[in-house]
């Protein structure tokens, strides 16, 4: 699908368009070659070209279009994406995540119409792919880019989706709201790797904690480096969670929010509960203690946990 639509492919037949634009048509014979597209591709591993320094590698797709075209300074795309002090670096010499950032201002710096991102955290661990997550929240507030974003992580497309599509073999069995479609997840070694990932605002700190407000709910995750008014991801596995039908009384558990039971499934003998607690918890039970706490839809329960929780 996103060879089709950056022009790599030529379908069989159908047609493929962007806002009004038909890029391909096989009723119309139109075809619109990937160089009129204006689409910006990130790749899983980056695809940097290894003999060029960062600074080159953001401006390769930049000098090519006309100067009287170009909308953005590859200088303030490498400062936003903070790769300022990167610049004269290799690829070798980069981290997985500073890949994918020169990447994707490799991308933006051609000010594409629409911006493929194809498994683009699949190789880095979980602080690199908050960050990045970050990174790309931020690409799309200040630039307005449509984004698709292909990958298998439903934690991923939680985090960053407005919509999303399911494909199995192919075909499409769910287009909605990214949270709508948890309950058709077909893949148990992906939603045994559950994460809750929120945008947060970091408040205050002690010599031990930092509470982190999470859409008007406070959460405390362990002391942090980051100063106040900072934009963080937080991380928290959907397995780290305990759910409880009346509020835990005398407990170290530094977190307890009260939410609604919005929905539940099973997959392959574990139950996830989706709780909305002003942010939307995904919480992993057994069958039996889901019987025993008596949960159902629409009733209220509180969700405990430590500071384990990361902000990335």
């Amino acid at each position: 699908m996103l060879d089709c639509l950056a022009g790599s492919v030529r379908p069989d037949s159908g047609y493929v368009q962007m806002d009004k634009t038909t890029w391909y048509s096989s009723l119309d014979k139109v075809w619109v070659t990937p160089e009129n597209r204006r689409v910006g591709t990130v790749y899983q591993d980056g695809a940097l070209f290894p003999h060029l320094d960062v600074k080159s590698n953001i401006e390769f797709g930049w000098k090519l279009i006309p100067e009287h075209k170009r909308q953005l300074d590859p200088l303030e795309l490498a400062d936003f994406m903070g790769l300022s002090n990167l610049m004269s670096r290799g690829p070798s010499t980069l981290s997985g995540g500073e890949r994918q950032r020169v990447a994707i201002a490799r991308s933006l710096a051609t000010m594409p119409r629409l911006l493929l991102l194809d498994e683009p955290l699949a190789s880095l661990d979980t602080a690199r792919r908050g960050s990045i997550l970050n990174y790309l929240k931020r690409v799309h507030a200040e630039f307005d880019i449509p984004m698709i974003y292909v990958s298998h992580s439903i934690s991923e497309v939680v985090a960053i989706s407005s919509s999303a599509m399911m494909l199995e073999a192919g075909k499409v069995v769910g287009f909605d709201h990214p949270t709508a479609l948890l309950p058709y997840a077909s893949k148990s070694e992906t939603i045994d790797k559950f994460e809750n990932i929120f945008d947060g605002v970091i408040g205050s700190s002690t010599d031990y904690l930092t509470k982190v407000e999470v859409n008007g709910v406070e959460i405390s995750t362990g002391r942090q480096s980051k100063c106040m008014g900072e934009r963080v991801m937080v991380s928290l596995g959907a397995n780290q969670i305990i759910l409880a039908a009346e509020r835990p009384e005398n407990i170290s558990a530094r977190n307890i929010i009260k939410g609604k039971v919005v929905e539940t499934w099973s997959n392959l003998g574990k139950v996830f509960v989706h709780v909305d607690a002003g942010p939307k918890f995904i919480v992993e039970l057994t069958e039996n203690a889901l019987k025993d706490l008596g949960i159902l839809i629409g009733c209220d329960v509180f969700l405990v946990f430590n500071q384990a929780c990361r902000c990335i």
